[in-house]
């Protein structure tokens, strides 16, 4: 029998706490994804930075239980641990209100970074000079590169946007982005208008509705939604984009990488909190 396939990823960018009403959880996309990605297999770290405070310790200490590799974490000495405010509609999708400056604002970054064949990052990780400059070193190593819009306002502008369109090899965005995207990049509301930009993959999520996946050869693939008792719906992009580069490094099939996707954000929607509630199969990035 052949030996599983080794892969590496690296998640850049936000670290943060996200607050409820009555409850606080550890969060952020790069966080979400590497354990989602942890928990499939891989070796997964995340490049952040934290405050030297209870919030940070209480983040290292979730990663690690996630077997993500926390070697290339940063401790701000004077900046706070990153938190969110999320209020939720009747229907439990999220708002958002987004605290800085936060301790992932001053990210600088490993000189030399591990190896990895993935590199993970969202819009949030260019709202300061500082972190985008980190994400750029990153970027230089070569590794396919996996973007996801999550545009937070007032977070993005069209450059920004347009950095993650034209840095990304598999781009993911949903259906309510769409427009804003492509609005602002001024081409076609179709996810297809990006290729010029440099994906390869573009990836359309549309919620409970399914989602849609298109490779710059003329590929479509398409997943209905699946009918779920929703708990919670944070995080659900994240792990579905982590299965999502899963299908698509094993097996390069759209319609593979697809159902993988599709099955793990309707797993996370399930639970409460964005970490998966499986264990991973094996730690990762040694520090």
């Amino acid at each position: 029998m052949s030996e599983p396939v080794h892969r590496r990823a690296l998640a850049c960018g936000e670290a943060l706490i996200d607050e409820f009403p009555g409850r606080r959880m550890v969060a952020g996309a790069p966080l979400h994804v590497a354990a989602h990605l942890a928990s499939l297999g891989w070796e997964a770290g995340v490049v952040a930075r934290l405050g030297d405070d209870a919030d940070g310790r209480a983040i290292r200490e979730r990663l690690e239980q996630a077997g993500v590799g926390t070697s290339l974490l940063e401790v701000d000495p004077v900046l706070p641990t990153g938190t969110v405010a999320v209020t939720l509609d009747p229907q439990g999708s999220p708002t958002f209100e987004i605290r800085g400056p936060a301790a992932w604002d001053a990210l600088t970054g490993p000189a030399a970074p591990p190896p990895h064949d993935v590199l993970y990052f969202g819009s949030l990780a260019l709202r300061d000079p500082r972190c985008r400059a980190a994400v750029e070193r990153l970027l230089a190593a070569g590794a396919v590169r996996l973007v996801d819009a999550n545009l937070r306002p007032p977070d993005y502008d069209a450059g920004r946007v347009r950095f993650c369109v034209t840095h990304a090899d598999v781009f993911k965005m949903s259906s309510g982005e769409l427009p804003e995207v492509t609005g602002l990049l001024k081409v076609a509301a179709d996810p297809r208008a990006l290729f010029p930009l440099g994906p390869e993959w573009v990836c359309l999520t549309r919620g409970a509705a399914g989602a849609e996946l298109h490779h710059r050869d003329g590929g479509r693939w398409e997943v209905p939604g699946e009918p779920v008792a929703v708990v919670d719906t944070v995080g659900a992009g994240d792990a579905f984009l982590a299965g999502l580069i899963d299908g698509l490094m094993a097996t390069g099939d759209g319609a593979v990488a697809l159902r993988r996707a599709q099955q793990a954000a309707t797993a996370i929607v399930r639970q409460r909190g964005g970490f998966p509630e499986r264990e991973p199969r094996r730690r990762l990035l040694p520090s």
